[in-house]
C-alpha cells in the first residue's frame, strides 16, 4: 500500500514539474511577444509624430 501511495506521490510531481515547465515556457512567449507589440507600438508612434512633423514643416512653407 506504502509502495502505490508512494509511487503516486512520484508520478504526480512529475505532472506537476512539467506543468510548471509549460506555464513557464507560455510566460515567457508572452513576455516576448508583448515586447516585440510595444516596440512596434513604440516605432509606428515615432513614425507618425515624423509624418506630423514633415507634413507641418510643408504646410508653413505654402
Amino acid at each position: 500500500m506504502i509502495k502505490k501511495v508512494e509511487k503516486e506521490i512520484q508520478k504526480l510531481e512529475q505532472q506537476k514539474a512539467m506543468k510548471i515547465g509549460k506555464k513557464t515556457q507560455l510566460e515567457n512567449e508572452i513576455t516576448s511577444n508583448l515586447k516585440d507589440l510595444y516596440n512596434l507600438k513604440n516605432q509606428y508612434e515615432k513614425l507618425l509624430q515624423t509624418t506630423d512633423q514633415t507634413l507641418g514643416k510643408i504646410t508653413e512653407h505654402k
